[in-house]
């Protein structure tokens, strides 16, 4: 049995992404994997953390542990500098915990961290054989325009100069935990979330790019493939560091799709309909992400097509009961 360290950071809020994330990883795992899975959090109730657990030991292929941070980073959150994202305030504590896996994991050498507004298509248990040699993580290159400075524009020069070939996505990191203790990285980590001059748009993302300095090795696209990226290929002016078939394969075989941008439970997120079936499946609560928002018409949707189902299951169950009646009388006449 392959034994994998896998670890999440999220709110309260996220209780239901975060069960349709762990369905879909656990769902997807091939026969000889087993997840020992972890969620760093300050604020998950009882009963969310019951709920998660049960989904996850119903599937028997993992195991969950909460860990409470108690606080970790929460003053120096509150006095970095987190400006210039259109949606900085969706981000909170937990969205920095995440570069912190040394500090929360001393048991291991390496570990996967994961986002929870995911769904996992295919195995990903190879994602931990990657070879990171001298590296601090392995990550997804950004399939940014690389001809466009916009993504990385709040960066001082000399970080720009130094990122703007090898600035990598959130998403999913395999972390050399090891070599980060040993070269102290997370108080490096410690002092960017302080220092008000340098702006972290995109919170975690920013941090640990410039501490890990181009330390880093990169893999394939489709362990976070975007919904939207189809629609970046349309534009006769965008050029990534991706190849056009790099990016054709993340779509037609993502590993992960990551709904970064527009969330699956908010309107016009693209391929919503495959987060909403495994919602339904589980028949899981809303939490509070959905209470601004009407229900989509990607739920309506579904709503429908559960109904349809159901009919034409009914139907069917008529039709075979017809069927099997019959047989039996011809059989016995």
């Amino acid at each position: 049995m392959k034994n994998i360290p896998i670890f999440f950071t999220f709110n309260n809020d996220y209780t239901v992404p975060a069960a349709v994330a762990f369905y879909s990883l656990l769902n997807k795992a091939k026969d000889d994997v087993f997840y020992e899975m972890f969620v760093l959090h300050s604020d998950i109730s009882e009963e969310n953390q019951e709920l998660l657990k049960n989904i996850v030991s119903a599937k028997q292929n993992g195991k969950l542990e909460f860990i409470n941070t108690n606080g970790f980073l929460e003053n120096e959150w509150k006095l970095g500098n987190f400006e210039g994202h259109q949606n900085k305030n969706q981000f909170t504590t937990e969205t920095i915990l995440k570069c912190f896996g040394a500090k929360f994991f001393p048991q291991y050498d390496k570990i996967i961290y994961s986002d929870v507004d995911i769904v996992v298509m295919d195995d990903i248990s190879k994602l931990f054989d990657v070879d990171l040699e001298n590296n601090y993580i392995a990550a997804v290159r950004g399939a940014f325009n690389k001809y466009s400075p916009d993504e990385l524009s709040h960066f001082k020069p000399e970080h720009y100069e130094l990122l703007k070939d090898s600035y990598f996505a959130g998403g999913i990191w395999v972390m050399n935990l090891k070599k980060i203790r040993e070269d102290n990285l997370e108080q490096r980590m410690i002092e960017i979330v302080k220092d008000d001059s340098i702006i972290k748009r995109w919170p975690d993302q920013d941090i640990i790019n410039i501490t890990c300095n181009n330390q880093v090795a990169f893999v394939p696209l489709n362990y976070i493939s975007y919904p939207y990226l189809l629609d970046l290929l349309q534009k006769d002016n965008f050029t990534s560091h991706y190849s056009r078939e790099e990016m054709f394969d993340s779509i037609i075989n993502p590993k992960i799709i990551h709904y970064a941008g527009n969330k699956p439970w908010h309107n016009n997120a693209k391929k919503a309909e495959i987060w909403w079936e495994i919602f339904y499946y589980l028949n899981l609560p809303k939490t509070s992400i959905f209470k601004e928002i009407e229900p989509s018409r990607i739920e309506k949707k579904y709503k429908k097509y559960k109904k349809l189902f159901n009919k034409l299951l009914i139907f069917s169950i008529v039709v075979i009961a017809i069927m099997f009646v019959a047989l039996i009388t011809v059989w016995i006449k």
